[in-house]
């Protein structure tokens, strides 16, 4: 994948989140303060990077996290993914840890699949 079309898929990937981060503020408004976006990506100087390193930011770390106990699980932990996107080796190990501790783990590639996916886990 060349930089161009990482970039596109990023920005897609960007925009899908924070769709699906405003639709579950407006239906669950109750729990909109426990759905959280770590602020993992991006560019950074080496100083800023070094900064967010010391400060417990990990690489592969999931998009959204959903502290809410349901469906047998602890919490729900979400990877935003455009349709083609693919989950870097950081990612697939941090997707077997959180499993592991009797958390879920999903990947998303659309808005639907994100409404899906907190509808079956909330049930309500």
């Amino acid at each position: 994948m060349n930089y161009e079309t990482s970039g596109i898929m990023k920005h897609l990937e960007e925009s899908m989140q924070m769709s699906c981060v405003q639709w579950f503020s407006l239906q669950y408004g109750e729990l909109s303060r426990l759905l959280h976006h770590s602020p993992n990506g991006g560019k950074r100087n080496a100083r800023e990077a070094a900064r967010f390193k010391a400060m417990g930011t990990r690489p592969g770390f999931p998009d959204l996290i959903l502290l809410y106990p349901a469906s047998g699980y602890s919490y729900l932990a979400v990877e935003m993914k455009a349709e083609n996107g693919k989950q870097s080796d950081y990612q697939k190990e941090y997707q077997k840890l959180i499993e592991n501790t009797g958390a879920k783990y999903v990947i998303c590639r659309s808005f639907d699949e994100f409404m899906r996916e907190i509808k079956s886990y909330l049930m309500f």
